[in-house]
């Protein structure tokens, strides 16, 4: 065999790998779904669902995903601030452009797994001028606020006078996770400038080390209360599309129950083991809604509802991707290079 042909082959071969295992990773988020939605439909009567579904009040639900589209300019307003804090903004990275990125991304992220979203909009962020460093950076340390500001949010909602904090005895456990990750959080952020040095010197960390930097730049530069602010503007129009749904479905949720099940149903779809959330996310619901009176069926009800409205409210993401006159990715790159 010769020397070409062996290398050919080993070159494939980390490729068939990686193929292979996103595929397992695939498989094994469905089954996860699967499971769970199985699970569920033990406990519930199929035709009670379908008598809470002609019960539903569409006006509310409409409101649910009114809001949810507000989101949209919100999440590409905080992008586009976070850019400007990189000092990355090409000319064509305008709001609109970003904007249409982001709600490109955000429809995706609800056809293909979170990490296809955010992947699809770093590529059209470099299809607008921007290097591919800068373009994962930016849509990492966006990522990175959505989650900080629901943990911060959700450390202070369980501190809330609310039936559903007590999360079915499991209150205090969540309590000191969210507050250990929350000091964890602003120990890293406050001694940053101190460990990007030693992390720069090895090739491995040197990635992690900038990222550290750029993050101490946006959060604590002059853009930090900008992008605070609007993360936690989204945080709060969530909550609304929560409320909103419950109205739909009969249910007049308190505020604060409102908000520990935004809490619950936003923590959960975070924790990448299933496909979007979907499953998981309805066994935590259930399970909750439970202990307090909720029929099984108008609780599983209720979280595929919100699913649904969050899968109809970034649909004009599609529209944008097939409309909006992005730049071609031969000409990008080339100007990149």
């Amino acid at each position: 065999m010769s020397s070409s042909m062996a290398s050919e082959i080993e070159t494939q071969r980390p490729s068939h790998r990686g193929g292979f295992e996103k595929a397992a990773i695939v498989v094994a988020k469905l089954l996860v779904t699967g499971a769970c939605f199985w699970y569920i439909s033990r406990q519930i009567d199929l035709r009670q669902v379908s008598s809470a579904i002609l019960l539903l009040d569409f006006r509310w639900a409409a409101l649910a995903i009114f809001v949810i589209m507000l989101e949209i300019p919100l999440v590409g307003l905080r992008w586009y601030n976070i850019a400007d804090a990189l000092a990355a903004r090409d000319q064509r990275m305008t709001r609109t452009a970003m904007t249409a990125a982001t709600a490109v991304g955000l429809f995706f992220a609800q056809v293909l797994p979170n990490v296809a979203g955010e992947g699809m909009r770093a590529w059209l962020l470099v299809r607008l001028g921007s290097n591919w460093r800068t373009a994962v950076t930016s849509v990492v340390i966006d990522r990175a606020v959505g989650v900080g500001v629901l943990i911060v949010l959700g450390f202070v909602v369980l501190l809330l006078p609310s039936g559903l904090t007590a999360l079915g005895g499991y209150r205090d456990v969540v309590l000191i996770v969210y507050g250990a990750l929350i000091l964890t959080g602003a120990l890293g952020l406050l001694l940053a400038p101190k460990i990007v040095s030693p992390l720069a010197r090895w090739r491995y960390s040197r990635w992690f080390a900038t990222l550290a930097a750029d993050v101490h730049r946006v959060l604590l530069g002059s853009k930090g209360p900008v992008v605070l602010s609007i993360g936690c503007l989204i945080e709060a129009l969530t909550i609304v599309v929560v409320w909103s749904l419950g109205r739909a479905l009969g249910l007049v949720l308190p505020l604060p129950d409102a908000m520990v099940l935004f809490v619950v149903m936003i923590g959960v779809v975070a924790v990448p083991i299933s496909i979007g959330g979907w499953g998981l996310r309805e066994l935590a619901v259930v399970s909750l809604l439970g202990t307090h009176g909720v029929a099984p069926e108008k609780a599983l009800l209720f979280s595929v509802c919100f699913g649904l409205a969050l899968a109809v409210g970034f649909l004009p993401g599609a529209l944008v991707w097939l409309l909006f006159p992005f730049p071609s990715a031969r000409r990008s790159v080339a100007r990149v290079e």
